[in-house]
């Protein structure tokens, strides 16, 4: 169990400790959904009720080539005031991180990083499972302006994909929002792929990740797809490039 911080403008302390939650009907799983169908509108998520099948699958040992993990941060008396969720690419050794929502009333108190800490060690057992020594990388996506973003560039701790990227609810057309698709480097920590390795991450992020049924049909897709044509390798967002370390005198 971990604990919070208390002090001005705060409740009084409470423990939290994170679980898994592997059943689907329980209550954790309702206030776990609930709280990402807060923090997150439609389109930039998938129906609650995807996500509830997912755990559902899990428990009936359904999943193929990918696990799904569902997170609760959970107090001493119950409340869930906080969740991740993300799922194991098989296919190209990654996890991929889908959401992550923290209780208004408990924020700043790094129990954000915390369940990502935990959901990533979840991830990492995957991986070794599937006969890797260990997890490639974390990927997310993020708001282009979001100061978490800024702040993982700052400290080298994650790498942007040189790309304009597209999540399944975004249509190129109209969309007026800007996303960067990243990885935090677990187990590889090279700067530079492959375009075919990033075609195929692209591809286990939609198809796997969000259950895309036919991403080649997908106009989001299919522009990410244009934007690989002809080219070998994809390096970091020029726009967004990870800070470079402090000099030492």
């Amino acid at each position: 169990m971990s604990p919070v911080r208390s002090g001005p403008g705060f409740p009084s302390p409470k423990r939290v400790e994170i679980l898994e939650i592997s059943d689907e009907r329980e209550p954790l799983a309702d206030a776990a959904l609930e709280l990402i169908g807060q923090a997150f509108s439609r389109p930039d998520r998938q129906p609650l009720s995807e996500l509830r099948s997912e755990v559902a699958e899990k428990r009936m040992g359904l999943l193929a080539a990918m696990d799904f993990h569902l997170m609760a941060a959970v107090t001493s008396d119950g409340e869930v005031v906080g969740t991740a969720a993300g799922i194991y690419l098989e296919g190209v050794n990654a996890g991929f991180v889908t959401y992550l929502a923290v209780s208004p009333h408990f924020q700043g108190r790094r129990l954000g990083p915390s369940l990502r800490s935990a959901l990533v060690r979840c991830l990492r057992r995957d991986a070794r499972a599937a006969g890797h020594p260990d997890l490639a990388w974390a990927l997310g996506e993020i708001e282009a302006d979001s100061d978490w973003l800024t702040r993982l560039l700052q400290r080298r701790a994650a790498i942007t994909f040189d790309l304009t990227y597209f999540h399944p609810g975004m249509n190129p057309e109209s969309t007026t929002s800007a996303f960067i698709l990243y990885r935090q480097p677990v187990g590889d920590e090279r700067e530079v792929l492959p375009a075919d390795e990033v075609r195929r991450i692209l591809y286990s992020i939609y198809r796997r990740g969000y259950r895309v049924r036919y991403p080649l049909v997908h106009s989001g897709f299919q522009d990410m797809l244009l934007q690989l044509q002809d080219r070998e390798w994809v390096g970091e967002h020029p726009g967004f490039p990870r800070r470079p370390p402090p000099l030492v005198e």
